[in-house]
């Protein structure tokens, strides 16, 4: 299997259960990752919330072998 190259600022899908979404990379210290969803009042299930942008960011560290590339 071709080995995915990430860098800073890719947006990934999280390999794990129960994490939702998409997220984007901020940071990369060699098999961590760090990664933000920004909430825009539209879930990623396409449900909307009737709030305004928000500045609210979910972050999320995780190793590099729990995301992927979209």
């Amino acid at each position: 299997m071709k080995e995915e190259k990430f860098k800073v600022g890719d947006s990934v899908r999280v390999l794990i259960v129960g994490i939702d979404g998409f997220y984007t990379i901020d940071e990369i210290n060699e098999d961590k990752v760090k990664l933000s969803q920004s909430y825009s009042g539209m879930s990623s299930r396409g449900h909307y919330s009737g709030k305004s942008k928000s500045s609210y960011k979910h972050r999320l560290e995780v190793t590099i072998d729990k995301i992927k590339k979209i």
